[in-house]
Parts: structure tokens; C-alpha cells; sequence
């Protein structure tokens, strides 16, 4: 038996992202357990990975620098022969310590690229980048990236069952206006215009999901047809989210964590991109999903978009029109 722990605690995106290392991981050993090291707040989300891990081991808010040694011994207990270590922080570098008997294998960050390309705007990524490839390569498997996609599953009638908790049927469209970081987000009233043309000749819901601080989410259900807006901003956990995307038709959205998820999920996105892009992990797995981006000499500007804008306007996003957007939504919702 082949004891296999897989380290990546944050975020909610780069975690859907790393499901197919556990993909490569069963079809590559027959005897073997997986447990995935993660922090509590994902848990639930782990518990959907398409194949699930064995175990899923919650690393707690609560353990600090000091707290971590203990955790990590305990860790050290279970003797694992291989640990993928596909966070590569300063906690997980300290976990690993703790295994000197196994095998590691360890994902390195392009940081320096990433510098190149956002300080002085020098691009040295191959132009086939993507962070699935590079979490495969990393955990030792040479596998193409179109053989193993992220994946998550839900159950259809448990998820049945929570989207009629919220009032919803399928066959709605979810839109994740928000971002960690508001420089992701394209225009709120790009985002009305464009669900104003949509609902006025559809008979059908506009889900709107979103964390407790994404008040665009309200600024977009107040200026359109109520009784065709279900605004669930900070309503549901990661498991009602999950359920509510994996029973809709298209998720629209900027580079986030759960526009990723409706496409692991099976579900197509149009993607709008700002300051993030393929270097940096902005991209569609979905093989009918779209892309919206400008090419512009000062973008991608930073990793996730917390970076500010330093430019008059944040052209990335203006650039985009209600036009673009809304003739790949019509044509995405003409296919399924």
C-alpha cells in the first residue's frame, strides 16, 4: 500500500485546479491512499473532487507558527511514502520537514517569470502555460493536460433538492460578478446592461453568488427584473454553491474561484479577464468555454489581481464591451 499525502491548503481555485493530480494518481497505482491536506474552510469542497482523495485531513485556522510543529509530527505519524506538495508556502515547506523518509515532490512557483512579466513586461512562459500542466509535471506525471481536467461531482438529486431550498428549477444562468480582489471585477453597470438585454427575452432565473462582501452582486439584482433575480450573495457555503452551479446552464463571471468550479463541474463560463491571464492561471478548462480579454502591453499586471491599477483607466476591463459578452452568452445558451 501506497501512502500518498497531497499538500494545497488555499485557494478555492488553485485547489479545483489540482484535482487532476488525484485523476493521475489513481490510474497510475492501484494500491495506494490519498489524503489531501487542506484548510478547513475547503473541506467541503475536497469532499467533491472527481475521484475523491481518501481522506481529507483539515489544517485549522487556529494553528499558528506555533502551533504547527505539533501538527505537522502529528501528520508524520500516518509514515507516508510520497507527499506532493503543491502549495509550497512557508507552512508547508515546515510540514515537509517532518517527513524525511518520503518522497517529495514539490511545485515550483514561477515567481521569477512572473516578475519579468509584470515588472518589465517580459513574457517567459511557454505559450501553451497552464497551472494544471504544471501541478501534473510537478507531481512526477507527464501526462498532457487534455487527458486529465479538473473535475468536480455532485450529486443530482442532492443537489436538487438544496436548489429548491433557494426556489430555483434548472436550466438558470449564474453570474459571479465579485472577486477577492475588486480589480478583477468587470464593470457593475457593463453587468446590467447586459442582464437587462438577456432577461428581457428569457424566461428563465439569473442566479447571482457571491461572498458577503461582493456588493455588486446587489447593485446588479437591484437595477433588474426582481421576480428574475435570485441574489444568494453570502447565502450559501461551498457545498450549496457547488449544488447551485452544478444545475445551471452557463456560469459568466471574472477569474474566480467558483467561475472555475462551474467548469470542473461540467458546466461552460465566459470569462472575463482583467489584470490576471493564462500566465497566471486565468483560464478555461471547459472545451465550449469563452474568453473575454484586451491585449494590452501593461497586462497581466499581478498573480491574483490584488495589485492596483496604475494606469489612468483600468483599460483591461473597459476594453471589454456588453456586445462581446452578450454574443457568447447567446451562443452558449443556444448549445445546451
Amino acid at each position: 500500500m501506497i501512502r500518498v499525502l497531497v499538500i494545497r491548503l488555499s485557494s478555492l481555485g488553485d485547489i479545483i485546479l489540482s484535482t487532476p493530480v488525484i485523476q493521475a494518481l489513481r490510474q497510475s497505482f492501484t494500491d495506494l491512499t490519498i489524503n489531501y491536506l487542506v484548510h478547513e474552510r475547503f473541506g467541503p469542497l475536497v469532499d467533491h473532487f472527481d475521484p475523491p482523495p481518501d481522506n481529507v485531513i483539515l489544517f485549522p485556522p487556529a494553528v499558528g507558527a506555533a502551533e504547527l510543529p505539533a501538527f505537522a509530527r502529528s501528520l508524520a505519524q500516518a509514515d507516508y511514502d510520497l507527499v506532493i506538495d503543491l502549495h509550497n508556502s512557508l507552512r508547508s515547506k515546515v510540514i515537509r520537514r517532518y517527513f524525511p523518509t518520503a518522497e517529495l515532490r514539490i511545485y515550483k512557483k514561477p515567481r521569477f517569470k512572473r516578475w519579468l512579466l509584470f515588472y518589465l513586461w517580459l513574457n517567459r512562459f511557454d505559450s501553451e502555460f497552464s497551472v494544471v500542466s504544471e501541478y501534473l509535471c510537478y507531481a512526477g506525471f507527464s501526462a498532457l493536460e487534455g487527458e486529465h481536467r479538473p473535475r468536480l461531482f455532485f450529486d443530482i438529486d442532492a443537489a436538487r433538492e438544496i436548489c429548491q431550498r433557494f426556489g430555483l428549477d434548472q436550466g438558470y444562468l449564474v453570474c459571479v460578478p465579485g472577486a477577492a480582489w475588486p480589480q478583477k471585477s468587470w464593470l457593475k453597470e457593463r453587468y446590467i446592461e447586459l442582464f437587462s438585454q438577456w432577461l428581457s427575452g428569457s424566461s428563465e432565473q439569473l442566479v447571482l453568488l457571491g461572498d458577503p462582501q461582493d456588493t455588486i452582486c446587489d447593485y446588479v439584482a437591484a437595477a433588474l427584473q426582481s421576480g428574475k433575480v435570485v441574489n444568494l450573495k453570502g447565502e450559501t457555503d461551498i457545498k450549496e454553491a457547488l449544488a447551485v452551479l452544478s444545475r445551471s446552464r452557463l456560469v459568466v463571471g471574472s477569474d474566480t474561484g467558483l467561475v472555475h468550479a462551474g467548469e470542473a463541474l461540467g458546466i461552460p463560463a465566459v470569462m472575463i479577464l482583467g489584470p490576471t491571464s493564462r500566465e497566471t492561471g486565468a483560464r478555461t478548462q471547459h472545451h465550449d468555454s469563452r474568453v473575454h480579454e484586451v491585449k494590452l502591453w501593461c497586462r497581466p499586471c499581478s498573480q491574483n489581481g490584488r495589485r492596483r491599477c496604475y494606469r489612468r483607466k483600468q483599460y483591461c476591463l473597459m476594453g471589454i464591451s456588453v456586445h462581446q459578452v452578450a454574443e457568447s452568452v447567446t451562443n452558449l445558451i443556444g448549445q445546451t
